[in-house]
């Protein structure tokens, strides 16, 4: 009987069914000790299922096992996975002395193929280095790693030690040459060749990553499609759900899709540890923001920040939504003295040229929208091209320049709807129309307007709604006047018959403007709700 759970343990392991596996392997411990190369197999299907600290001791147990039995090839691979495991647990000290046994181990036992495994991660580790060097060294250590590791048919190692060269060559500026490594490494994933799902994770979540940080929506449009139809796949699986479903939130967010942003990044600020959290809490305070919900917004930000996720330059967006411009100011003056590195300064000049523009600090807007342009000159992306478009016919439009203005808006709408990022293009049409009406021509201002307001009403843009000219603010965002009597009623605590009483409807039809509310406004309970209208003075 325990042979037989065993063998059910390693079949439902090779069809990744890694819930039946871990009880299958349970079930046949409790009679016979598991032998060393399934203790692995179980340690994955655990690790994959959430259990991190039950894989953490089969891996221990199955090292000592192979330790005791003179095995030390077997040795040396389980001690890698203890520390690549200790690591993505958040304990790098457990890590790094894992890995020093690794290495150890290997020199002791003059062990060949399993020398790519201490080059791997001695690669990863240098690659939080801040110097070039450093990253050199990162670099040159992945290679022997992918050297030894190919020839060996060491599928996990390669593929993993391709993931930190791409990385290192970016960090380098050698951005097509690190970008064409991370595709590379991703081939061998998709074509099914790598034998640890462990592995298919970090894959998905680096890539990811690497196009945000590098601005290739494209990229990272395309690898988030392929993660969540391989997450789909496996729906027992629990890492990579948090970090990278704040990657996923961002890429969900520029393409409009806003509930599954805030869906996504709700669920990763569930998964990550408290010390971690930042990440997912930024990205809420964006979502927030964007929707018109500040309190929301402001604590998101502050959880952020007290995780060490600065909170800027989203909070100081904040700032200038709610008309504290000279708060606004600072901070983004601040910011612009700070941040360093091309990657940093182009995801702050943006916003730093909003703030600008708004507080007619004309030379300090036109600064920024030069030096914006500058870096998508020197850095290749779509996207930094058409923020530097935009930037630039926001600072001539501040001046009084309308005629050059409405040239670059115009160029930058075009480039937005390109990209398939329609808020960033609504925003540009706005103040395209904006441009047009300073022009006298009220036709074509009014077609912009109206096509912005479209996509700001789609959206659930509140703030940017009600600052489209004609438009009348209002503290109820982007709900219609039925669906605010509605919420209304609800924050008084009426029931949903009670509800439909009042307002002569069927029950049915307020479930569905309620349900109408939370898609609009993010939000996923009748106490959020009404937290809302009292949040915004709606009763």
């Amino acid at each position: 009987m325990p042979q037989t759970m065993i063998e059910e343990g390693r079949r439902f392991y090779a069809a990744q069914a890694w819930m039946a596996a871990l009880e299958a392997f349970e079930r046949a411990d409790r009679d016979v000790p598991v032998p060393g190369p399934d203790l692995l197999s179980w340690a994955f299907s655990a690790f994959l299922v959430g259990r991190e600290q039950q894989s953490l001791e089969i891996l221990t147990r199955a090292f000592r096992g192979f330790l005791d039995a003179g095995d030390a090839a077997p040795a040396a691979r389980t001690a890698f996975w203890l520390a690549f495991a200790h690591e993505m647990h958040g304990d790098p000290v457990r890590a790094e002395a894992w890995g020093r046994r690794l290495a150890a181990l290997v020199e002791d036992a003059g062990l060949d193929a399993e020398r790519a495994l201490v080059c791997s991660g001695l690669g990863h580790a240098a690659l939080s280095s801040s110097e070039p060097a450093g990253i050199e060294r990162a670099l040159e250590l992945s290679r022997q790693a992918i050297e030894i590791a190919r020839p060996a048919g060491d599928t996990d190692t390669a593929v993993l030690s391709s993931l930190s060269a791409g990385w290192a060559l970016l960090r380098l500026g050698r951005r097509a040459a690190g970008l064409a490594e991370l595709d590379e490494a991703m081939a061998v994933v998709n074509c099914g060749d790598v034998p640890t799902p462990l592995v298919n994770g970090v894959a998905y979540c680096s890539v990811i990553s690497a196009s945000l940080r590098m601005l290739d929506v494209a990229r990272a449009r395309e690898w988030t499609m392929a993660a969540s139809d391989w997450c789909a796949g496996h729906p027992e699986l629990v890492p990579f759900r948090g970090e990278c479903l704040v990657h996923r939130s961002v890429v969900k967010m520029l393409d409009g899709d806003w509930p599954g942003a805030l869906t996504e990044a709700v669920r990763a600020g569930e998964r990550l540890r408290a010390a971690d959290v930042g990440p997912a809490s930024y990205q809420l305070g964006e979502l927030h923001r964007l929707a018109g919900r500040f309190t929301e917004a402001e604590e998101a930000y502050r959880v952020a920040n007290s995780a060490g996720r600065r909170p800027e330059p989203g909070l100081m967006l904040l700032r200038l939504a709610q008309g504290r411009t000279d708060a606004a100011v600072l901070s983004a003056r601040r910011l612009e003295r700070e941040t360093e590195g091309d990657v940093e300064r182009s995801e702050l000049l943006p916003a730093y040229v909003e703030v600008m523009a708004a507080a007619s600090a004309l030379e300090e807007a036109h600064s920024g929208a030069e030096e914006l342009l500058s870096l998508a000159r020197a850095l290749p992306s779509a996207l930094l091209t058409a923020r530097a478009v935009t930037a630039i016919g926001t600072a001539r439009f501040t001046a009084g320049d309308a005629v050059d203005a409405a040239g670059s808006l115009r160029d930058a709408s075009i480039r937005w709807h390109e990209l398939g990022l329609p808020y960033s293009e609504a925003r540009s049409r706005a103040q395209l129309g904006r441009c047009y009406a300073a022009l006298g021509d009220d036709e074509a201002a009014s077609l912009e307007f109206e096509a912005a307001r479209a996509a700001f009403e789609r959206l659930g843009a509140a703030p940017d709604l009600a600052a489209l000219p004609g438009s009348a603010p209002s503290p109820s965002g982007p709900l219609t006047a039925r669906e605010m009597d509605v919420v209304r009623l609800v924050a008084k605590g009426l029931t949903n018959r009670a509800v439909a009483e009042r307002l002569v409807l069927s029950e049915k039809t307020v479930a569905r403007h309620l349900a109408n509310v939370y898609s609009k406004l993010g939000i996923a309970s009748r106490a959020a709700a009404t937290a809302y209208v009292y949040d915004h003075g709606l009763l």
